[in-house]
């Protein structure tokens, strides 16, 4: 603009006559000047002409999808849009920048607002199209007022370029709605004059006159001041990337709804929540038939998003700067001084600056000057380019980046390019100097992928590395190669005594073995270690604090299990190891929750995960290990959504890379959800998960308790076969007890599979001979105070002693586990005795049993008998004694089938909806309306909406009636 805006008010001013008087002028009949005092050529014509041109569609953002997510997370910013004059958001191409503006567009027209859009282009940096196209977006605000508003364009006919901008302030000011702007791809304006045009609307905008701008992270505006004066909102990157819940929601929407929580996961965290990243990936699924497959192996190289990259990205810059970004992609990190170290140049920062704006997938790092990263699907679709250069280039560069990382104490980046470069010894000596922080700051995956990289041989001749790549092999539950490393370490001290060295292995041993249920050896190792080893040592005698007080635990000592914590509590929590007050919380989580005190539990483990997840993230081994834990309290307190929505993401680390003898917790809870909500394919499938592991790692007492709960669902199904060949299987893993050792993990494994069998000898008139164990567990557990053992094992007494006929001391038995698991919320255990108890159950609902129970206890009983209950789904068939049937009858059907089979019903239906349509027509058919679906399956109404829409189209049906009358017949109702 040739002056400024400020300059022409004034003029305007002195004048006696403003841009919006003269406007006034033209709409009374006045005639407008077709030239200004200095000559200057006006845009009457000009803009007529003009108008009859503009291409129409960058007025409208595109169409909204239907199945569009809403992003509860940016609410707040839509909310205030009012009460600002700005809102930016700012991202890369493909973060939904314009869906999100077009859906907050939609909702102001629906509110009756007045709202402008304009798509901008490169184009538009010539100040004269700029304007007309400002002036046409205002028009089509008032599109459907041409009563009350003259046409903007028509109006502004008799001003010159430089005057436009003053009009629109002062008409939009004598408006007494509020106008909203919306401006989509702002990075396009990059010339002086477009971005004046814009600085001057913004900053004299009138409070009616609201602005939203879309754009790349680089657009400048210079808006400072109105920051200051709390006129502008803005959304970045972390904002507009998707989050679990979003990606969750966004895959269901598209169809996938059986997709797995662990899935989406991964594919989000792949995406860093990039929006056109899970649109590609959504795609491509459509057309796969292995899922799993595809979700492991979705990355950069992925042909769909190599395209996309190919396309949006490499092919818009020059050879120069592509050349440079593929090298510089060997760097996880990198800037300007880095990069011109490495990539031997000068002009690095520059160069750096201007990919930025250029590259939507060059991000800057927040809190570090000059620091920026490049999104892990450019990276691995660069990894292609890497692998054409020249292997001496490739070296050289790995090289470099080595020594400047090692000259300003970046170790753990330096280790990865000296390993790259080759130099293996170099490597190792800098593993050397970071191995021991890594054990004790839980980094052992870090430290397991160089071991994974380097030959074996270097590690065995540096002692103190071996001792702690052994530390990070058992915590890991690498359990033979731990066991491999410890015996060569004990081999190289035969021949070369090392009494440091002896300390550290003597603390290993003692972690080993409790960490392979060798809990008696565990605990009188770290008592030795813990009675003569160095005092100083924060992560030793951390950690074998947690061996005593977990081993103590087994024992049924709680007090002294909490005593051992003692002796690890002594530092300052800065001074802590992570990893081992991770283990700590999880391990005294597990001592309050044996004492049946369940509050204490669940906030020492919620605490304990958010120690974990700030240690580690969200999927890492010391996060994963107490949502573990916390899950599976959450099921005992019969809250199976909680539990689920603890260890979403999380069930495969857990199972593959916790100590099973803590990490089992949850991923065993959400089998049994699984299976009690009907999904019997996904609750075995995450149960042959569990149980490989288990014998891999050769874990006796998971794998016991794999096959107790396989036990359980063959006695559901009344599959005797499997029943009697899953007894065998038991009885083959029996081991004996030394009595003089207490109680020890042997025990603990003896009595999972006892507890077993004593279900199956319940169920197949048996029950007498379990009755001698579970008297002698109930009074063990009862006298050591663990609780939960026993309410679970009073259950089973009561289910064995009215199999066997003692009706009395069964319900006496009964009795006092409600009572004591009511008060405290431990309901679970009922639900999944249930099968067990019923006949003792149905006695009591029914009032023959004389005196009768207090009603909230009926309540729970009826519920129980009807097999109400969250997470619970209908029987096929309930399972009857063999107390009081015959062995050689099966259990009756339901219901009789009628002599004249009825049609078979039309499978295609229900193989045409999928999961979640099925609970929208469930409910449908219980006559809930939209919002009272939407409460009850946790979606918004529009999503519900749109599925009671799908369910219309495949079941040929125009109301819901029909729909429902449709399913019924078809049956899948």
């Amino acid at each position: 603009m040739g002056t400024s805006f400020l300059e022409r008010e004034k003029t305007q001013e002195h004048t006696g006559r403003s841009s919006g008087e003269e406007c006034r002028n033209n709409r009374q009949g006045r005639p407008g000047r077709t030239a200004d005092a200095a000559g200057q050529i006006t845009i009457t014509e000009t803009n007529r002409i003009g108008a009859a041109m503009l291409v129409r569609t960058k007025f409208l953002p595109p169409s909204l999808l239907t199945n569009l997510v809403r992003r509860k997370n940016l609410e707040d910013y839509f909310e205030n849009l009012p009460a600002h004059t700005v809102t930016l958001v700012r991202a890369p191409a493909g973060f939904g920048k314009t869906t999100l503006m077009a859906d907050w567009r939609k909702r102001l027209l629906f509110d009756g607002s007045r709202v402008a859009w304009l798509s901008l282009d490169q184009h538009d940096n010539e100040p004269s199209q700029l304007l007309t196209y400002l002036l046409g977006a205002l028009d089509q605000a008032f599109e459907n007022d041409r009563q009350g508003s003259t046409s903007f364009i028509a109006a502004s006919g008799n001003l010159a370029p430089n005057q436009v901008a003053g009009f629109i302030v002062n008409e939009v000011q004598q408006i007494s709605d509020d106008i909203f702007i919306f401006l989509d791809d702002v990075h396009e304006l990059s010339t002086a004059p477009a971005l004046s045009i814009l600085y001057d609307l913004i900053h004299y905008a009138p409070p009616n006159l609201h602005f939203v701008l879309a754009g790349r992270p680089a657009m400048w505006l210079g808006l400072s001041r109105l920051k200051v004066q709390g006129r502008v909102q803005e959304t970045g990157i972390a904002e507009m990337r998707f989050d679990i819940a979003e990606a969750i929601e966004f895959f269901r929407l598209r169809g996938h709804d059986l997709l797995r929580l662990t899935d989406i996961d991964t594919l989000n965290q792949a995406t860093e929540g990039w929006v056109a990243g899970l649109c590609l990936a959504s795609q491509s699924l459509a057309r796969k038939r292995n899922v799993s497959e595809f979700v492991e192996t979705f990355c950069g190289e992925t042909k769909e998003i190599t395209d996309y990259i190919r396309e949006t990205v490499f092919r818009q810059i020059g050879e120069e700067d592509r050349h440079w970004l593929v090298r510089a992609s060997l760097l996880s990190r990198f800037c300007p001084g880095l990069c011109d170290e490495v990539l031997d140049c000068a002009d690095s920062g520059t160069r750096i600056a201007r990919l930025i704006e250029e590259v939507p997938f060059i991000i800057p790092l927040e809190g570090t000057e000059g620091w920026a990263r490049l999104h892990p699907l450019l990276r691995e679709f660069l990894a292609g380019e890497v692998k054409l250069l020249p292997r001496e280039e490739l070296v050289g560069l790995h090289k470099r980046a080595a020594l400047w990382f090692s000259s300003r104490g970046e170790i753990s980046e330096a280790i990865h390019h000296a390993i790259e470069e080759g130099n293996a010894p170099w490597a190792i000596e800098l593993i050397a100097r970071q191995s021991r922080h890594l054990v004790e700051t839980a980094q052992i995956l870090l430290l397991m992928s160089w071991y994974e990289r380097l030959p074996k041989r270097l590690f065995v001749e540096r002692l103190d590395l071996s001792v702690d790549v052994g530390w990070a092999l058992t915590l890991s539950m690498r359990m033979d190669e731990a066991g491999e490393t410890i015996a060569a370490v004990e081999t190289a001290l035969a021949a070369r005594p090392d009494e440091a060295v002896r300390y550290e292995l003597q603390a290993l041993k003692a972690a080993f073995f409790t960490l392979n249920d060798r809990t008696f050896e565990g605990a009188q190792l770290a008592e030795q270690w813990l009675a003569g080893g160095p005092r100083n040592d924060q992560f030793k005698i951390g950690a074998l604090a947690n061996v005593l007080t977990y081993n103590c635990t087994i024992a049924g000592d709680f007090e002294s299990a909490l005593e051992a914590q003692v002796m690890g509590e002594s530092w300052a929590t800065a001074e802590r190891s992570r990893f081992t007050m991770v283990y700590a919380g999880c391990v005294i989580g597990s001592v309050h929750e044996q004492r049946g005190d369940f509050e204490a539990a669940r906030t020492v483990y919620e605490e304990t995960l958010r120690l974990g997840e700030v240690a580690g993230g969200r999927r890492s081994v010391p996060a994963s290990l107490p949502a573990s834990c916390l899950s599976g309290l959450l099921y005992d307190l019969d809250d199976p959504a909680g539990a689920q929505r603890v260890l979403a993401g999380r069930f495969d680390i857990a199972c593959s890379r916790t100590p099973p003898s803590i990490g089992l917790r949850g991923p065993l809870a959400l089998v049994r959800i699984h299976a009690a909500e009907g999904d019997m394919k996904r609750a075995l499938e995450r149960l042959d998960r569990q149980e490989a592991i288990a014998n891999r790692l050769n874990f006796t007492r998971i794998v016991a308790a794999c096959l107790v709960q396989r036990l359980h669902f063959a006695l559901a199904a009344n599959d005797w076969r499997q029943v009697r060949h899953l007894l065998n299987r038991l009885d083959a893993l029996l081991r004996p007890e030394d009595p003089s050792r207490g109680r020890t993990a042997v025990t603990v494994t003896n009595e999972i599979i006892h507890l077993g069998q004593a279900r199956a000898d319940c169920l197949l008139g048996e029950a007498k001979r379990a009755l001698p164990f579970l008297a002698r567990y109930v009074a063990e557990a009862e006298a050591m105070g663990r609780f939960g053992d026993l309410v679970a094992g009073r259950l089973l007494l009561a289910a064995s002693l009215w199999a066997t006929g003692e009706r009395d001391e069964a319900v006496a038995v009964f009795r006092l586990a409600l009572a004591a698991s009511l008060r405290r919320g431990y309901l679970r255990v009922f639900r999944d005795h249930r099968l067990y108890l019923l006949p003792l159950m149905k006695a009591l609902a029914s009032g023959s049993l004389g005196e009768a129970l207090p009603q909230d206890k009926m309540g729970f009983i009826l519920e129980l008998v009807a097999g109400a209950g969250p997470g619970a789904a209908p029987q096929k068939s309930e399972v009857v004694s063999f107390a009081d049937a015959s062995r050689t009858v099966r259990p009756a059907p339901e219901r009789i089938v009628a002599s004249r089979p009825e049609p078979a019903p039309e499978q295609p239906l229900y193989q045409q909806l999928t999961g979640r349509e099925r609970e929208v027509l469930g409910c449908m058919a219980e006559g809930l309306t939209n919002k009272e679906i939407a409460v009850a399956l946790a979606i918004t109404p529009e999503t519900v909406k749109w599925y009671v829409k799908q369910i219309f189209v495949k079941l040929g049906a125009n109301t819901r009636t029909q729909a429902v009358r449709q399913a019924r017949r078809a049956r899948v109702l």
